[in-house]
């Protein structure tokens, strides 16, 4: 990020939301919301006076809530730009920080502010959430948490730095159970698997191996999947490490009101006994899900979803980057969850296919479109329900318009129309009929 902000070419508008986007390959109109900051990044040096004097604490959001920060603060650490950001909801209007800037960054006036952008080609990266169900306890018990959660716990900046202490009283937990496919691979809730739940259980647990060796971790499963170059060897040496795996799903989590240990029990599966356990802390491993701005941009932009929710691909296995619109492409987990070096493979080849139109100026298409016939069109209006580009759409007149640009020319709008009121250029039915007397001539 911080190599992405230096470089001359790049331009990145943080706090910022798209609205609306027009137009076409090559010509694409944007319009954006730049959020007020109430700070102004020109002047704002990120030397966290105003941080400093700041009388308000509200929830810290970069620490999944496990920690406390200012109502003016800088996001974290590594943020680009690094500005402070005022937070209005929990601000009391104090205007310390007002006094204590001795640049005069803060501005309290600021509000919202619509831009207008002229842009070539369009690349979605929108992420993913967390699906965050009630499922064993968690958001009822103190010491059920999500992989997330754990992750800031383990991190050195995180709300602990780094070293695993339970959300209820802040004691290092000896027994940890992480159970995967929380809400996925069920097709009451979400029946895609979300790919990395296995390893990140798998690092994860490690981590916690390596710092405190005592601790006695249990992993519940349905299944490890662990496909992939090395992971399989990881596996390997979780399990070598002491960490057991156990396949089969919990049915019954219980906390005890006293010491909010948690109490288990699951069946493993071959087994006809159920197991009973008590453990200090849960680790859940949530379903992936397509991220709110990924659901926002799909509604801008009229992109298809696949039935995962997760932005449609032209082809999932020939294609997996383009999208139905020529000129917008997709990558990461927005088009579907995946690991690291597949979200890394997939961002530099949709920076690749983004490139090329724009290096030559210039996009070349065929113009095998749809051409609607007003003297036949019986305006039943089918077409348009069966356009899968949103290319067709009905003028002032009642009579139907087919963008030149959208139109992919896949005929499923011919043919589907009892009228024959609409047809493709090139392949029109009397052309055919020409083609086939041509091949096959009746002998007199």
């Amino acid at each position: 990020m911080l190599e992405a902000n230096r470089h001359p070419n790049v331009e990145i508008l943080t706090y910022s939301e798209v609205i609306e986007i027009d137009g076409y390959i090559g010509n694409f109109k944007a319009k954006l919301r730049r959020k007020a900051r109430f700070v102004d990044e020109t002047k704002c040096i990120g030397c966290g006076s105003c941080t400093d004097i700041c009388p308000v604490y509200t929830s810290n959001y970069f620490d999944e809530h496990l920690s406390a920060r200012k109502a003016i603060d800088i996001a974290f650490a590594q943020a680009v730009p690094a500005v402070s950001q005022l937070n209005r909801d929990v601000c009391v209007e104090c205007f310390a920080c007002v006094d204590a800037c001795e640049q005069e960054a803060i501005d309290f006036s600021q509000r919202d502010k619509i831009i207008e952008l002229d842009i070539g080609t369009i690349i979605v990266a929108t992420g993913w959430d967390l699906y965050k169900g009630d499922d064993y306890g968690y958001g009822i018990y103190d010491n059920v948490i999500n992989q997330i959660e754990l992750e800031r716990i383990l991190a050195p900046n995180g709300p602990t730095y780094g070293h695993l202490k339970r959300p209820s009283d802040g004691k290092r937990p000896t027994k940890v159970l992480f159970i995967n496919c929380v809400g996925s691979r069920d097709i009451n809730k979400n029946a895609h698997c979300s790919v990395i739940c296995c390893n990140l259980s798998l690092k994860n647990s490690k981590l916690i191996k390596s710092e405190y060796p005592d601790s006695q971790i249990v992993c519940c499963y349905i299944d490890m999947r662990c496909a992939g170059k090395d992971y399989e060897e990881y596996y390997r040496r979780s399990r070598d490490a002491g960490i057991i795996f156990v396949k089969g799903l919990v049915g019954k989590i219980e906390q005890d009101p006293l010491t909010k240990n948690l109490k288990v029990q699951f069946e493993p599966v071959g087994t006809d006994s159920i197991v009973s356990m008590e453990f200090h802390m849960v680790v859940t491993s949530p379903a992936s899900l397509p991220s709110q701005g990924t659901n926002e941009i799909a509604r801008v932009l009229k992109m298809e979803k696949s039935p995962d929710g997760f932005l449609k691909e032209y082809h999932a296995r020939l294609d997996p980057i383009s999208t139905k619109v020529p000129g917008i492409y997709i990558c990461g987990s927005a088009q579907g969850q995946k690991e690291i070096d597949k979200t890394v493979s997939q961002a530099r080849g949709a920076a690749s296919v983004a490139g090329i139109p724009m290096g030559k100026g210039e996009y070349t298409m065929e113009l095998i479109r749809a051409k609607p016939s007003d003297e036949r069109c019986a305006k039943c209006y089918r077409c348009i329900e069966a356009c899968p580009y949103t290319a067709i759409s009905v003028n002032p007149e009642g009579n139907l318009v087919v963008d030149l640009i959208n139109c992919r020319g896949c005929g499923a709008c011919a043919s589907l129309c009892p009228s024959k009121a609409i047809e493709l250029t090139y392949f029109r039915d009397d052309q055919y009929m020409a083609l086939i007397d041509e091949l096959l001539p009746i002998e007199e």
